[in-house]
């Protein structure tokens, strides 16, 4: 599996798109999984549509746009309906593609919503899975997030697992001094390694070795 952790939906622009077509090909398909949302903010069938349908979903066009950029095929990119789809649709789906993409929103909702539909295994399977901002820190054995609207304060969850080298991430790192008390908190209480991942950055594991490309910060347990 190589795993790419992201901290926005840009990897098409030039500051990562030479070395993302070199996992990326046009008649690759891609099974997106939009499972880092609220249970308050999406309860039903028509909260769904309105985040992802291809006409009028919110977060449609920037999810794909990438990829449509890059040279997939729309007809190539497939969303899984948390509502309507079955476990066994889903990983039949997530079976038969090429890339696996984790959206943004919530890491710990997203880690939920894929051990309640038994995906996880499916995934594992995969060959690349990209990740942006939340979907980057759910594929970690453990991440911290750095306190921001949805989170008041600093908080360890547990991953995916989907990456075994115990590192952590700064997602959207700006380098404020709230970003860099987290990161030297997680050095002294839990990794020897942080990676901070601007806007414009990016990590790629590819066959247990780390690949970082753009804007990345390694910050390192004195």
């Amino acid at each position: 599996m190589v795993n790419m952790l992201l901290s926005q939906y840009n990897f098409h622009e030039e500051w990562a798109r030479d070395t993302i077509k070199k996992y990326i090909h046009s008649y690759n398909k891609v099974v997106v999984v939009p499972f880092a949302f609220s249970n308050k903010a999406m309860c039903n069938p028509v909260d769904w549509e309105k985040a992802y349908n291809k006409e009028k979903g919110k977060y449609y066009k920037q999810i794909v746009g990438p990829f449509i950029d890059l040279g997939i095929s729309e007809e190539n990119i497939t969303f899984i309906n948390y509502f309507k789809d079955t476990k066994d649709n889903m990983k039949r789906v997530i079976k038969s593609s090429d890339v696996v993409f984790l959206t943004g929103g919530l890491p710990d909702m997203a880690v939920e919503h894929v051990l309640e539909k038994d995906i996880l295994g499916s995934i594992n399977e995969s060959k690349l899975v990209i990740g942006v901002s939340a979907g980057a820190l759910m594929q970690l054995n453990n991440y911290y997030i750095s306190p921001d609207k949805d989170y008041p304060e600093f908080i360890y969850l547990k991953g995916l697992g989907l990456i075994k080298e115990n590192f952590y991430i700064e997602v959207h790192y700006a380098e404020t001094d709230m970003e860099n008390n987290c990161i030297k908190k997680a050095l002294e209480e839990k990794t020897t390694t942080v990676y901070a991942i601007k806007d414009t950055g990016g990590i790629i594991l590819d066959s247990d070795k780390i690949r970082l490309i753009g804007d990345v910060t390694k910050f390192n347990r004195d």
